[in-house]
């Protein structure tokens, strides 16, 4: 940060968050004592990449090990154990990365935080939250690092990692208001992978996303969580039966369908980072089932066909959406446009799409081969013949590990922004709108841009029970019958006047096709552009007012800030480069 640009910091006081070399920065001497206070649980991390370079803060530089870490750069694994390392690194301002790209810039602190607290115990959180309050220093929360838009980051901030709060308890007769069933409680840090497991050895499953690294109960289930099997149970927010947290002002509040019950319905879906720190929740567990898993693909190379009929054979995929998610289906889709986003897939110059996987928990592969097959029958009278490739797995567990894993699964390329969009059924039905939605599909994929999106139909039913009172999920899931995540990419040597307008136009315009057709459907906060415009209505819908309302609540002082959460539009980060990036001090917007 320049002189001058900390010199303003100064004279603001507290219309900004303390910022690092500030004179309301805490004292070494007052961090001390607040590790002592920790039990020596305070952390001053270096970003990974540190390693790479000789002239840091940080003196821990190591050839071998630079070597190492950018061999393994692409994968989300060592991230997701990492204090301070994210997958969209994007957001954190490319401060300090492996010398692998054009990116590279040396290394400083930039968007990560100053300092994390690692979590092991509620007391920590309280300690962590008053400190913070007290010394006006920004709080940021990180289980996994997952969010798309990088809101565990934060320059100059003091990180609460939730990772290793880890336990999970099987409870197999548990009672609520509402509910009377299996559950587990676990922790806030515990990951998919280890709660697949766990229901697994019990002879039963839980709701939860397809990378199974990304920690459960942090930012997945309070922004909403969908999954493979939410056309049957539900978002990851249904599954929610009670949840223990440490609020702004310090205490440890538990919040159910009888306590603290605005709390209780602000945290399922009304999104993470924003009204308090989870440490634990109970959530619904389900007898296991098996599931039959498939893939389908077509492209106009590969089938020697025509875009015209390329489009006609999603068409014609789309139509049957109501079909299969009725049947208690889903399944992830992807739309390769002409040319090659390389630094995603590498396409064959001409649109494909890919279905990977369709999955059809509690169904036999001849049951799905009967549901699939007037939608094959039409996608053959299209001249589109497609090779159907079936499996069985008698778990969950097992169908789930056949298609997904954690390798799967790296960082967010440098060069690649997304937006993305929920698709109400009536989108998908056979008829005008049908046509005018896949023209905007068309329109879109033909400007350069890809497709990752779902098909399954997260209704209140399939959640069921959620409570009498609902919870804070954007209303739109309830009727969407996709969520649909477009990518857009520059340059790899773009200027950052260049980023600024690709990003720019892309949020406004370049995904307007899609926008314009779902008019009022909104987006899916996890996932979606940080720029996106309207945030409060495309995030949240109608509950935008109410969640307001219980964000100043329970934290008058926004202790709690991350972008585009509940209450954000208050504050701005002032990036150093002027980009939206976490790289700056967070202050308060003023006329």
């Amino acid at each position: 940060m320049s002189l001058d640009q900390l010199t303003n910091i100064i004279a603001r006081g507290s219309e900004c968050k303390a910022f690092y070399g500030g004179h309301n920065w805490p004292s070494d001497e007052a961090w001390r004592k607040f590790n002592d206070t920790l039990q020596g649980a305070l952390l001053k991390p270096a970003p990974l990449a540190s390693v790479c370079y000789g002239d840091t803060e940080y003196g821990n530089a190591s050839g071998s090990k630079c070597k190492s870490l950018s061999a393994s750069w692409s994968s989300s694994l060592e991230r997701a154990g990492d204090p301070i390392e994210v997958n969209s690194l994007l957001f954190e301002g490319l401060t300090c990365i492996p010398p692998i790209s054009l990116h590279t810039k040396g290394c400083r602190q930039g968007g990560y935080p100053r300092y994390v607290v690692k979590v092991t115990g509620d007391s920590q959180v309280q300690t962590a939250i008053n400190f913070a309050r007290q010394n006006n220093v920004r709080v940021v929360i990180k289980n996994t690092g997952h969010d798309f838009s990088g809101k565990s980051l934060g320059a100059s901030a003091l990180s609460i990692w939730t990772h290793h709060l880890k336990d999970i308890t099987y409870v197999p007769n548990y009672a609520t208001d509402g509910y009377s069933g299996p559950a587990f409680n676990v922790g806030a840090g515990v990951q998919a992978k280890e709660i697949y497991k766990a229901a697994f050895d019990q002879g039963m499953m839980v709701v939860g996303g397809i990378c199974d690294s990304v920690g459960l109960y942090g930012g997945y289930s309070q922004g909403g969580g969908h999954s493979m099997l939410s056309s049957i149970r539900g978002m990851g927010a249904d599954q929610i039966l009670s949840i223990q947290l440490v609020t702004a002002n310090g205490n440890l509040v538990t919040a159910s369908a009888t306590e603290n019950t605005d709390l209780f319905w602000a945290i399922r879906g009304g999104g993470g980072s924003t009204y308090g720190v989870v440490t634990s929740m109970v959530v619904k567990a389900f007898p296991d089932i098996g599931a039959a898993v498939g893939t389908f693909e077509w492209s106009v190379k590969g089938n020697n066909i025509s875009e015209d009929t390329f489009w006609k054979g999603v068409s014609s995929y789309f139509s049957y959406f109501k079909n299969f998610t009725d049947e208690g289906t889903a399944a992830q889709w992807f739309i390769y446009p002409k040319g090659d986003l390389a630094s995603i897939t590498k396409p064959d110059g001409q649109p494909r799409f890919q279905l990977f996987p369709f999955f059809a928990p509690g169904k036999t592969i001849a049951q799905t081969e009967s549901l699939t097959a007037s939608w094959l029958t039409e996608m053959t009278t299209l001249g589109i013949n497609i090779t159907t490739n079936w499996a069985y797995f008698d778990s969950y567990y097992n169908a789930y590990y056949s298609v997904f894993s954690s390798s799967a699964f790296g960082h967010m390329p440098y060069t690649i922004a997304y937006g993305s969009r929920l698709v109400p059924q009536e989108n998908f039905d056979k008829s005008a709108k049908l046509n005018a939605t896949v023209a905007a599909y068309r329109a879109m994929s033909e400007a350069g841009h890809m497709f990752n999106g779902y098909q399954y139909s997260p209704t209140l039913k399939a959640g069921a029970p959620v409570g009498p009172d609902g919870n804070a999920i954007h209303p739109a899931w309830r009727n969407a019958l996709s969520h649909t995540i477009a990518f857009v990419q520059w340059p790899d040597n773009a200027t950052i006047k260049q980023q600024k307008q690709i990003r720019s136009d892309f949020a406004i315009y370049g995904m307007k096709p899609l926008r314009d057709v779902t008019s009022g459907a909104g987006s899916y906060m996890n996932e979606a552009d940080r720029l996106e415009p309207d945030f409060q209505q495309s995030f949240y819908g109608d509950n935008y007012a109410r969640l307001l309302q219980i964000k100043q609540k329970y934290d008058p002082e926004d202790v709690f800030w991350a972008a585009t959460a509940v209450g954000s539009e208050g504050w701005a980060v002032e990036s150093i480069d002027g980009l939206p990036t976490e790289n700056g001090p967070l202050c308060r917007v003023t006329n």
